[in-house]
Protein backbone atom coordinates (compact mmCIF):
# COMPACT_ATOMS: atom_id res chain seq x y z
CA UNK A 1 0.00 0.00 0.00
CA UNK A 2 1.15 3.56 -0.78
CA UNK A 3 2.40 6.16 1.80
CA UNK A 4 0.41 9.08 2.30
CA UNK A 5 2.19 12.20 2.32
CA UNK A 6 1.07 13.26 5.85
CA UNK A 7 3.00 10.25 6.76
CA UNK A 8 6.03 10.75 4.72
CA UNK A 9 6.10 14.01 6.09
CA UNK A 10 6.33 13.31 9.92
CA UNK A 11 8.54 10.93 9.58
CA UNK A 12 10.74 13.53 8.07
CA UNK A 13 10.05 15.95 10.31
CA UNK A 14 11.78 13.67 12.97
CA UNK A 15 14.77 12.26 11.04
CA UNK A 16 18.45 12.52 12.76
CA UNK A 17 18.67 15.42 10.96
CA UNK A 18 16.40 17.43 12.78
CA UNK A 19 17.39 16.04 16.11
CA UNK A 20 20.87 16.36 15.61
CA UNK A 21 22.34 13.17 14.70
CA UNK A 22 24.22 12.12 11.68
CA UNK A 23 23.04 14.47 8.85
CA UNK A 24 23.01 12.26 5.23
CA UNK A 25 25.66 13.92 2.53
CA UNK A 26 23.97 15.95 0.42
CA UNK A 27 24.15 15.27 -3.48
CA UNK A 28 24.90 17.07 -6.14
CA UNK A 29 22.23 18.53 -8.56
CA UNK A 30 19.24 17.47 -5.99
CA UNK A 31 17.25 19.55 -3.82
CA UNK A 32 18.69 21.32 -0.93
CA UNK A 33 17.99 21.05 2.76
CA UNK A 34 14.89 23.47 4.22
CA UNK A 35 13.46 23.98 0.41
CA UNK A 36 9.96 25.32 -0.14
CA UNK A 37 6.77 23.43 -0.91
CA UNK A 38 6.99 24.19 -4.61
CA UNK A 39 10.62 22.24 -4.43
CA UNK A 40 9.79 19.56 -2.36
CA UNK A 41 7.06 18.64 -4.64
CA UNK A 42 8.61 19.28 -7.86
CA UNK A 43 11.11 16.94 -6.41
CA UNK A 44 8.30 14.32 -5.76
CA UNK A 45 6.88 15.09 -9.33
CA UNK A 46 10.05 14.01 -10.80
CA UNK A 47 10.68 11.18 -8.31
CA UNK A 48 6.81 9.63 -9.24
CA UNK A 49 7.64 10.12 -12.83
CA UNK A 50 10.87 8.85 -13.43
CA UNK A 51 9.38 5.04 -11.61
CA UNK A 52 9.87 5.61 -7.90
CA UNK A 53 6.90 3.84 -6.37
CA UNK A 54 4.85 6.09 -3.84
CA UNK A 55 5.54 4.10 -1.22
CA UNK A 56 9.23 5.17 -1.07
CA UNK A 57 9.00 8.57 -2.40
CA UNK A 58 9.29 10.19 1.15
CA UNK A 59 12.26 7.14 2.13
CA UNK A 60 13.73 8.80 -0.73
CA UNK A 61 13.35 12.80 0.34
CA UNK A 62 14.57 11.51 3.42
CA UNK A 63 17.73 9.92 2.63
CA UNK A 64 18.36 13.22 0.61
CA UNK A 65 17.63 15.21 3.56
CA UNK A 66 14.80 16.94 2.49
CA UNK A 67 12.97 18.66 5.45
CA UNK A 68 9.57 19.73 3.73
CA UNK A 69 7.71 22.10 5.99
CA UNK A 70 5.40 21.21 8.48
CA UNK A 71 2.75 18.50 7.32
CA UNK A 72 -0.18 21.25 8.86
CA UNK A 73 0.63 23.99 6.10
CA UNK A 74 -1.89 24.67 3.54
CA UNK A 75 -0.27 23.60 0.69
CA UNK A 76 0.68 20.23 1.98
CA UNK A 77 -3.01 19.58 3.36
CA UNK A 78 -3.96 19.96 -0.76
CA UNK A 79 -0.91 17.56 -1.70
CA UNK A 80 -2.33 15.27 1.11
CA UNK A 81 -6.05 15.45 -0.59
CA UNK A 82 -4.67 14.76 -3.96
CA UNK A 83 -2.32 11.71 -2.87
CA UNK A 84 -5.67 10.70 -1.38
CA UNK A 85 -7.36 11.08 -4.60
CA UNK A 86 -5.03 9.43 -7.00
CA UNK A 87 -4.01 6.20 -4.72
CA UNK A 88 -6.94 3.69 -5.00
CA UNK A 89 -7.64 5.00 -8.58
CA UNK A 90 -3.98 4.24 -10.09
CA UNK A 91 -3.86 7.87 -11.89
CA UNK A 92 -0.52 9.27 -12.44
CA UNK A 93 -0.37 11.88 -9.68
CA UNK A 94 2.95 13.62 -11.29
CA UNK A 95 1.35 15.58 -13.40
CA UNK A 96 -0.71 17.33 -10.34
CA UNK A 97 1.61 17.54 -8.21
CA UNK A 98 3.79 19.82 -10.84
CA UNK A 99 1.21 22.03 -11.58
CA UNK A 100 0.41 22.63 -7.76
CA UNK A 101 4.16 23.54 -6.98
CA UNK A 102 4.01 25.96 -9.96
CA UNK A 103 0.97 27.30 -8.53
CA UNK A 104 3.23 27.80 -5.35
CA UNK A 105 5.85 29.30 -7.11
CA UNK A 106 3.70 31.89 -8.52
CA UNK A 107 2.35 32.67 -5.29
CA UNK A 108 6.15 33.10 -3.98
CA UNK A 109 6.28 35.50 -6.21
CA UNK A 110 4.11 37.26 -5.29
CA UNK A 111 4.96 37.26 -1.41
CA UNK A 112 8.51 38.17 -2.67
CA UNK A 113 6.89 40.92 -4.84
CA UNK A 114 4.68 42.36 -1.41
CA UNK A 115 7.90 42.31 0.51
CA UNK A 116 9.83 44.42 -2.13
CA UNK A 117 6.83 47.10 -2.03
CA UNK A 118 7.01 47.21 1.76
CA UNK A 119 10.69 47.26 2.01
CA UNK A 120 10.40 51.10 1.75
CA UNK A 121 7.43 52.24 4.13
CA UNK A 122 8.56 49.44 6.42
CA UNK A 123 12.66 51.04 6.28
CA UNK A 124 10.69 54.57 6.78
CA UNK A 125 8.74 53.50 10.18
CA UNK A 126 12.11 51.69 11.39
CA UNK A 127 13.71 55.42 11.19
CA UNK A 128 10.93 57.30 12.71
CA UNK A 129 10.55 55.05 15.45
CA UNK A 130 14.27 55.30 16.29
CA UNK A 131 14.29 59.35 15.58
CA UNK A 132 12.97 59.85 18.88
CA UNK A 133 16.61 59.23 21.05
CA UNK A 134 18.47 61.34 18.45
CA UNK A 135 16.36 63.81 18.79
CA UNK A 136 17.56 63.61 22.72
CA UNK A 137 20.82 63.24 22.12
CA UNK A 138 21.00 66.01 20.03
CA UNK A 139 19.80 68.81 22.73
CA UNK A 140 22.23 67.04 25.17
CA UNK A 141 25.00 67.92 22.67
CA UNK A 142 23.16 71.39 22.32
CA UNK A 143 23.67 71.76 26.10
CA UNK A 144 20.16 71.28 27.30
CA UNK A 145 18.02 68.17 29.28
CA UNK A 146 15.40 66.75 27.68
CA UNK A 147 15.45 64.01 30.08
CA UNK A 148 14.52 66.28 32.41
CA UNK A 149 11.76 67.60 30.72
CA UNK A 150 10.57 64.46 30.51
CA UNK A 151 10.20 64.49 34.26
CA UNK A 152 7.74 67.80 34.11
CA UNK A 153 4.05 67.03 33.96
CA UNK A 154 3.27 68.53 30.46
CA UNK A 155 6.79 66.52 29.39
CA UNK A 156 5.69 63.19 30.59
CA UNK A 157 2.16 63.36 29.03
CA UNK A 158 4.04 64.17 25.95
CA UNK A 159 5.80 60.88 26.26
CA UNK A 160 3.11 58.87 27.53
CA UNK A 161 1.06 60.03 24.29
CA UNK A 162 4.18 59.22 21.98
CA UNK A 163 4.73 55.81 23.16
CA UNK A 164 0.92 55.05 22.65
CA UNK A 165 0.65 56.41 19.48
CA UNK A 166 4.11 54.69 18.48
CA UNK A 167 2.89 51.42 19.67
CA UNK A 168 -0.54 51.83 18.24
CA UNK A 169 1.12 53.03 14.72
CA UNK A 170 3.77 49.83 14.55
CA UNK A 171 1.04 47.41 15.39
CA UNK A 172 -1.65 48.56 12.97
CA UNK A 173 1.69 48.93 10.34
CA UNK A 174 1.91 45.15 10.98
CA UNK A 175 -1.61 43.90 11.14
CA UNK A 176 -2.21 45.63 7.42
CA UNK A 177 1.03 43.85 6.01
CA UNK A 178 -0.19 40.00 8.04
CA UNK A 179 -3.85 40.70 7.27
CA UNK A 180 -3.16 40.15 3.59
CA UNK A 181 -0.38 37.70 3.95
CA UNK A 182 -3.35 35.12 5.18
CA UNK A 183 -5.38 35.74 2.64
CA UNK A 184 -2.50 33.75 0.11
CA UNK A 185 -3.73 31.30 -1.36
CA UNK A 186 -4.00 29.19 -4.47
CA UNK A 187 -7.14 29.25 -6.40
CA UNK A 188 -8.46 26.50 -8.74
CA UNK A 189 -7.71 23.54 -6.91
CA UNK A 190 -11.04 22.42 -6.87
CA UNK A 191 -10.80 22.14 -10.86
CA UNK A 192 -7.57 20.05 -10.91
CA UNK A 193 -9.03 17.93 -7.76
CA UNK A 194 -12.08 16.78 -9.76
CA UNK A 195 -9.60 16.33 -12.84
CA UNK A 196 -8.03 13.87 -10.89
CA UNK A 197 -10.57 11.90 -9.67
CA UNK A 198 -12.71 11.72 -12.86
CA UNK A 199 -9.24 10.59 -14.45
CA UNK A 200 -9.64 7.29 -12.14
CA UNK A 201 -12.82 6.74 -14.20
CA UNK A 202 -15.45 7.73 -11.78
CA UNK A 203 -18.67 9.17 -12.45
CA UNK A 204 -18.89 12.65 -12.01
CA UNK A 205 -21.68 12.68 -9.05
CA UNK A 206 -19.04 10.44 -7.42
CA UNK A 207 -16.13 12.15 -8.51
CA UNK A 208 -17.58 15.29 -6.65
CA UNK A 209 -18.36 13.05 -3.80
CA UNK A 210 -14.96 11.70 -3.54
CA UNK A 211 -12.91 15.19 -3.34
CA UNK A 212 -15.19 16.70 -0.91
CA UNK A 213 -14.55 14.00 0.86
CA UNK A 214 -10.62 13.90 0.63
CA UNK A 215 -10.36 17.61 1.05
CA UNK A 216 -12.29 17.55 4.27
CA UNK A 217 -10.20 14.64 5.36
CA UNK A 218 -6.75 16.49 4.82
CA UNK A 219 -8.61 19.71 6.30
CA UNK A 220 -7.56 21.43 2.79
CA UNK A 221 -9.08 25.03 3.39
CA UNK A 222 -7.63 26.34 -0.08
CA UNK A 223 -10.32 23.77 -1.65
CA UNK A 224 -13.77 25.66 -1.53
CA UNK A 225 -16.20 22.86 -1.19
CA UNK A 226 -19.05 25.22 -1.86
CA UNK A 227 -18.01 25.10 -5.51
CA UNK A 228 -18.05 21.41 -5.41
CA UNK A 229 -22.59 21.84 -4.97
CA UNK A 230 -24.70 20.84 -7.74
CA UNK A 231 -24.84 24.77 -8.46
CA UNK A 232 -21.41 25.76 -8.42
CA UNK A 233 -19.03 26.45 -11.02
CA UNK A 234 -17.34 22.83 -11.33
CA UNK A 235 -20.61 21.38 -11.97
CA UNK A 236 -21.43 23.89 -14.37
CA UNK A 237 -17.91 23.14 -16.41
CA UNK A 238 -19.15 19.56 -16.50
CA UNK A 239 -22.42 20.63 -17.92
CA UNK A 240 -20.51 21.95 -20.61
CA UNK A 241 -18.44 19.50 -21.57
CA UNK A 242 -21.53 17.41 -21.21
CA UNK A 243 -23.74 19.60 -23.76
CA UNK A 244 -20.81 19.33 -25.85
CA UNK A 245 -19.43 16.19 -26.24
CA UNK A 246 -16.14 17.71 -25.44
CA UNK A 247 -13.59 15.65 -23.02
CA UNK A 248 -14.07 17.49 -19.69
CA UNK A 249 -10.49 17.13 -18.84
CA UNK A 250 -8.94 20.41 -20.50
CA UNK A 251 -12.04 22.21 -19.98
CA UNK A 252 -11.45 21.78 -16.21
CA UNK A 253 -7.53 22.24 -16.32
CA UNK A 254 -8.58 25.76 -18.27
CA UNK A 255 -10.57 26.64 -15.71
CA UNK A 256 -8.65 25.83 -13.04
CA UNK A 257 -5.47 28.01 -14.69
CA UNK A 258 -8.10 31.58 -15.21
CA UNK A 259 -9.43 31.15 -11.82
CA UNK A 260 -5.76 31.14 -10.66
CA UNK A 261 -4.77 34.04 -12.66
CA UNK A 262 -7.20 36.45 -11.58
CA UNK A 263 -6.59 35.51 -7.62
CA UNK A 264 -2.81 36.26 -8.70
CA UNK A 265 -3.76 39.70 -10.14
CA UNK A 266 -6.09 40.31 -7.37
CA UNK A 267 -2.98 39.39 -4.91
CA UNK A 268 -0.94 41.37 -6.96
CA UNK A 269 -3.11 44.40 -6.64
CA UNK A 270 -3.92 44.56 -3.10
CA UNK A 271 0.13 44.05 -2.51
CA UNK A 272 0.23 47.56 -4.48
CA UNK A 273 -2.29 48.89 -2.54
CA UNK A 274 -0.87 47.47 0.77
CA UNK A 275 2.89 49.79 0.04
CA UNK A 276 0.23 53.12 0.05
CA UNK A 277 -2.19 51.87 3.00
CA UNK A 278 0.47 50.97 5.23
CA UNK A 279 1.73 55.11 4.60
CA UNK A 280 -1.54 55.81 6.41
CA UNK A 281 -0.43 54.64 10.12
CA UNK A 282 2.69 56.46 9.23
CA UNK A 283 0.98 60.10 8.96
CA UNK A 284 -1.28 59.46 11.38
CA UNK A 285 0.66 57.19 14.47
CA UNK A 286 4.12 57.10 14.12
CA UNK A 287 5.53 60.77 13.20
CA UNK A 288 2.86 62.33 15.38
CA UNK A 289 5.01 60.22 17.94
CA UNK A 290 7.94 61.39 16.92
CA UNK A 291 7.03 64.80 17.80
CA UNK A 292 5.94 63.79 20.91
CA UNK A 293 8.82 62.01 21.82
CA UNK A 294 11.47 63.66 20.28
CA UNK A 295 10.90 66.99 19.58
CA UNK A 296 8.45 67.87 22.20
CA UNK A 297 11.25 67.03 25.28
CA UNK A 298 13.71 69.12 23.19
CA UNK A 299 11.25 72.24 22.91
CA UNK A 300 10.68 72.03 26.60
CA UNK A 301 13.87 71.86 27.72
CA UNK A 302 15.05 74.76 25.21
CA UNK A 303 12.20 76.94 26.84
CA UNK A 304 12.96 75.72 30.15
CA UNK A 305 16.63 76.90 29.77
CA UNK A 306 14.98 80.44 28.30
CA UNK A 307 13.02 80.72 30.50
CA UNK A 308 15.70 80.23 33.23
Amino acid sequence: MSESPRRGLRRLRYSPRRTGGPQPAPVAGQATPDPSAASVLRRVAALLRGGVPSSRVWGVLGQEGVSPPAAGCPEWRVAAAAWRLARPSGVPLSPALERLAAALGALEQVAERREVLLAGPRATIRLVAALPPGAMLLGFLLGFDPLAAVLTPVGGLCAVLGCVLLLIGVWWARGLAARLARVDHVAGLEYELVWIALGGGAAPAVALRRVADCADHARAEWVRLEKLRHDGPVCAVLASAAALGTPVGPLLLSEAETVRRQAHTELETAAERLAVRILLPLATCILPSFILLGVMPVLLAVLGGVTA
